[in-house]
């Protein structure tokens, strides 16, 4: 082994001047450059890596549901299954039917946010505490009667990757929450009426058509009916019952 300067080489380290002759160093710069090139990718593979989800978008049948009202009670439906899950309404369009609300942080569960590659291997990436969950419901009508009711979900974190800045991922959704607040709204359907209106007991006997009396008569009505008494007596006439045959004839009277 040459000694360069009286100085050797470290353990370890390639002594090039055994294998290229000396005054011929383009061997030496060609595996200097690959030694910094591996060096690199070293580098590159210890800082880590992140790749995107891969998790399929879940379907329509998961994101929406008809229920049997008309617009104005699924959408009171809706409001309540959000009070009852304690998200927090920032912003809502009674027109359009939107309603967006802020819901808990979400988990691995809930959403894919891609995975990690490192020098110890590959795993998921894991939302951190500072993530976002905004659930989006959508009301519309459809038809008389019925109402179509969308829960559109969407999953934002910050990423950390070893040795490099902080990434903000869009995740995934799995259709498990928006799926579970649907059922939230079927059930919550079955429970919404119309207010009835229902009369107090006063208040029919008095809305009681009143029973018919006869109506009494005048007096002057009744004087003018002809007593029973007189009944078929006529002036200048004579009633049949007092006509008989057998009767002598009375005297008239005097004349004044």
């Amino acid at each position: 082994m040459d000694i360069v300067g009286s100085v050797k080489p470290f353990k370890g380290f390639t002594d090039f001047s055994a294998i290229f002759p000396a005054g011929d160093r383009r061997g030496l710069i060609m595996y200097s450059v690959k030694d910094a090139i591996f060096a690199a990718l070293a580098a590159i593979c210890a800082a880590g890596c992140i790749y995107p989800p891969t998790t399929q978008p879940p379907p329509d049948a998961h994101e929406q549901v008809v229920i049997p009202l008309p617009y104005d009670l699924a959408w009171d439906a809706v409001n309540h299954v959000i009070a009852q899950n304690a998200l927090r309404i920032q912003a809502t369009d009674s027109n359009a039917g939107i309603i967006e609300t802020v819901g808990p942080r979400f988990t691995l569960h809930d959403a894919d946010c891609g995975r990690i590659k490192s020098v110890i291997g590959t795993y998921p990436a894991e939302p951190e505490m500072n993530a976002s969950t905004v659930y989006t419901f959508g009301v519309h009508p459809r038809g008389p009667e019925a109402s179509i009711v969308q829960v559109l979900a969407t999953f934002n974190s910050p990423v950390k990757v070893p040795l490099r800045p902080t990434t903000d991922v869009d995740c995934i959704s799995h259709g498990i929450q928006e799926s579970n607040l649907l059922r939230q709204v079927l059930a919550q359907a079955k429970q919404t009426h119309r207010p009835t209106f229902t009369k107090p007991p006063d208040s029919e006997a008095s809305a009681a058509p009143p029973t018919n009396h006869p109506t009494p008569k005048s007096t002057i009505e009744r004087s003018n009916e002809t007593p029973r008494s007189t009944s078929g007596f006529s002036i200048g006439g004579t009633h049949p019952l007092l006509e008989h045959s057998n009767l002598p004839d009375l005297p008239a009277s005097p004349a004044p």
